[in-house]
């Protein structure tokens, strides 16, 4: 069970590391090479229970982890910073519309409704 769920993660990275595109071709990257390695090295030989093993697929989850969110940052970041927004803007970006105003004279500050 622990190699069926330690080359999911392996897969997640590799596709986490093709989806990043200031990589031109990750195979040929340090990263890429470097995973590959440690993946090779700490393969589960034995169906034993090895808390190395849970330990080093930790660490590879939370590299996955890393990869998807430095991809999602960049999404919301090209999504949503381009510069300031007027109130207006930004409430359609969270699908809301503002209310309508009506112009209407208004009354002197200095005049009473007494008259």
């Amino acid at each position: 069970m622990a190699s069926k769920s330690a080359l999911t993660v392996y897969k997640k990275i590799l596709h986490e590391l093709s989806a990043n595109k200031s990589l031109f071709s990750y195979r040929a990257s340090p990263v890429y090479l470097k995973i590959k390695d440690e993946y090779r090295r700490n393969r589960p030989v034995t169906a034993k229970y090895c808390k190395h093993t849970d330990e080093v697929l930790f660490v590879a989850r939370t590299y996955l982890t890393y990869l998807e969110s430095i991809r999602e940052r960049q999404i919301i970041h090209s999504t949503y910073s381009k510069g300031e927004k007027t109130v207006a803007q930004a409430a359609n970006i969270v699908g809301l519309n503002l209310p309508k105003t009506f112009d209407r004279p208004h009354l002197p500050l200095n005049q009473s409704s007494d008259s």
